[in-house]
C-alpha cells in the first residue's frame, strides 16, 4: 500500500519534508532501503541508525525518519523512531490485525510448546488453511513453514508477515510475543483478540535492568488484548496479573483457577488429564510429557475454549500433536541406540530445572538400576551473567554427568562464560569442552542402554554465534550425524 503525503504526515504525527509526496515501503536495515521506501533511523543499542542515513537514500529511500534532523537527507523528525517504525509498517501493510485474530502467547518459559498447542488447536478446528503461527522455531502460513530469525521479528517482518497471511486466506494467527517485542515496540499498534501468560522468571535482564520492568514487559500484551486474557495460576506473576487487571482468567492446577488441572497421569509417552472450566469437564491427553507441558496444553486448550472452539475439536488436537521443535525433542528413539537423545531449548536455570526433573522421569528406573541422565549445555555470552552459575548449579544436582560447552557466546569469551557456569556447579560431576560437536560426543559415547542425554540451549536454532562469526550448527542434526559415526565404528 501507498502512503500517500497526507496519510504519511497522519501516520508518523509530524511534517513532511517538501518533495515526498508519498512512501510504498519501509525498513530500519539501510542496505534493504529501495525506492521510494521509508528509511527509519532507530537509535541502537551499538550503532545509531542515523548513521546510515545516507546509505539509505543512496538506495533509494525517498524518506528518512528519525529523533533528529539529519543533515542533507529528507528527514521526518519523530519524539520516537520504533514508534514510527511500527506505525509505518501498519500503515503500507493495510494494518492486518485489524482484520484477524490474532492471539498473543507470552511469558519467560512456554511460550512456544503453548503457541504450537493453540495452533494445532485452532488448525484442527478451523482448518489448517485459516490458522497461522509465528513463534521462535518458525512461521507456519496455511501449512506453509519457514524458520524464525528470533522470536518476534521487527515491525515491517511482523505486520509484513501477518499481512502475507491475510492475502492468502489466514485469519486466525498465534504469535509469541518476547519481551523484546514488547520493549522494541515490534508489535506496537497490533491488535490481540487472546492472550495467554505463561510464566516469568529470571531472563533478559540485561535488556530490561529489573524483575520489575521484565514484567511490565509482559504485561503490556494483556493491555493489547480486547478479548479473553488468561493467566498461569501457579505462577506468582500470573496470580499478579489476575489481581491487577479486571477480566483475567486463570489457569492450571490451584483450587480456585477458572481452568482447573485434575487428575494429571503421565506414562513414558503420554501425558492425559482434566480440565475443569465453566460448561463442564474436558478430558485432554497428550502425548507431550511433563508437568510444565500440562500447564503448557492447558493454557492453549482454555484459550480455545475461551474463543468458542468446539471441545472435541480441542480434545483430538491436543492428541494428535506432533514434537515442538527444540522442546524436548526426541532425537533418538531409546528402542534405536538404548538410550534417549533429547534436545531442549532451556537456556535459564529454570527451563534447565524443568526439563532435567522431566529427563530423569524418562530415565525411571529404580533407584539402584535407573539410567544416568547427562547434560551438556552452556550459558549465552552478552546477556544476564548472574544467571551462569545457577544454571551450572542446577545442571549439576540434576545430572549424572555435566558437560558445559559453548552456546552463543556472541562477542564474549567462550571459556571465561564456562569458568562463570562451573563456579556454581558441583565439580564432580562437571566438565568443560568448549567445542560443542566434540561435548555432545563426549556424551553420547558415555550413554548406555537406559540413559537419557540432554543437549540444551539451542534448541531448533540453526546458528552458532560466535566471537568470530556465525557458524552454521543445529542440536538435532549433529546428533544425527554422530549417532551413525558411533554405530559405524560399532561401539
Amino acid at each position: 500500500m501507498i502512503l500517500d503525503r497526507a496519510k504519511l504526515t497522519w501516520v508518523l504525527g509530524t511534517e513532511v519534508p517538501l518533495g515526498v509526496w508519498g512512501v510504498g515501503g519501509v525498513t530500519h536495515d539501510s542496505r534493504c532501503a529501495e525506492p521510494g521506501f521509508a528509511f527509519v533511523a532507530v537509535p541502537g543499542f551499538k550503532r545509531d541508525g542515523a548513521e546510515f542515513a545516507p546509505e539509505a537514500v543512496r538506495r533509494g529511500a525517498s524518506l528518512v525518519v528519525a529523533e533528529r534532523d539529519i543533515p542533507g537527507v529528507p528527514t521526518a523528525v519523530v519524539a520516537n523512531a520504533r514508534d514510527a517504525l511500527a506505525a509505518l509498517a501498519r500503515g503500507i501493510n493495510g494494518d492486518p490485525s485489524r482484520s484477524m485474530e490474532v492471539i498473543g502467547v507470552t511469558g519467560t518459559n512456554g511460550k512456544t510448546t503453548t503457541s504450537y498447542a493453540l495452533h494445532a488447536i485452532l488448525a484442527g478446528a478451523y482448518g489448517e488453511d485459516e490458522c497461522g503461527l509465528m513463534t521462535t522455531a518458525e512461521t507456519i502460513s496455511g501449512g506453509e513453514r519457514r524458520l524464525a530469525v528470533r522470536t518476534t521479528p521487527e515491525a515491517p517482518e511482523v505486520q509484513g508477515t501477518l499481512a502475507s497471511m491475510l492475502r492468502s486466506g489466514v485469519h486466525r494467527v498465534v504469535m509469541e510475543v518476547s519481551s523484546h517485542g514488547v520493549a522494541l515496540r515490534r508489535v506496537a499498534g497490533t491488535r490481540f483478540k487472546g492472550a495467554i501468560f505463561t510464566n516469568l522468571t529470571r531472563d533478559h535482564l540485561d535488556l530490561h535492568g529489573s524483575m520489575e520492568a521484565y514484567f511490565a514487559a509482559k504485561r503490556e500484551v494483556f493491555y493489547m488484548t480486547e478479548g479473553p486474557r488468561l493467566a498461569n495460576a501457579e505462577d506468582a506473576y500470573g496470580r499478579r496479573l489476575a489481581g491487577e487487571l479486571e477480566d483475567v482468567s486463570t489457569f492450571g492446577s490451584v483450587a480456585d483457577a477458572d481452568y482447573r488441572i485434575a487428575d494429571v497421569e503421565t506414562t513414558r509417552s503420554k501425558t492425559s488429564f482434566a480440565l475443569h472450566h465453566h460448561d463442564g469437564v474436558l478430558e485432554l491427553e497428550t502425548p507431550l510429557l511433563g508437568p510444565y507441558n500440562v500447564l503448557n496444553v492447558a493454557g492453549a486448550a482454555s484459550l480455545a475454549l475461551a474463543v468458542g472452539t468446539d471441545e472435541e475439536a480441542v480434545s483430538r488436537a491436543a492428541r494428535g500433536m506432533g514434537q515442538v521443535p527444540g522442546r524436548f525433542e526426541r532425537v533418538a528413539a531409546a528402542g534405536e541406540h538404548g538410550f534417549e537423545v533429547v534436545v531442549d531449548y532451556a537456556h535459564t536455570d529454570v527451563g534447565l530445572d524443568a526439563v532435567l526433573r522431566l529427563a530423569r522421569g524418562v530415565a525411571g528406573g529404580t533407584e539402584g538400576s535407573r539410567g544416568q541422565v547427562i547434560c551438556v549445555f552452556g550459558a549465552a555470552g552478552d546477556r544476564d551473567g548472574a544467571k551462569r552459575p545457577k544454571m551450572g548449579r542446577v545442571a549439576s544436582r540434576l545430572a549424572d554427568i555435566c558437560i558445559v560447552t559453548t552456546d552463543d557466546a556472541y562477542s564474549e569469551d567462550p571459556e571465561k562464560i564456562a569458568r562463570e557456569v562451573e563456579a556454581g556447579a558441583d565439580l564432580s560431576r562437571t566438565s568443560i569442552e568448549l567445542d560443542r560437536r566434540k561435548a555432545i560426543q563426549r556424551a553420547l559415547e558415555a550413554a548406555r542402554a537406559g540413559d537419557v542425554v540432554v543437549v540444551a540451549g539451542k534448541g531448533h536454532e540453526t546458528v552458532q554465534h560466535l566471537p568470530e562469526g556465525d557458524v552454521p550448527f543445529h542440536d538435532a542434526t549433529v546428533i544425527g550425524e554422530l549417532l551413525a559415526e558411533i554405530e559405524t565404528r560399532g561401539r
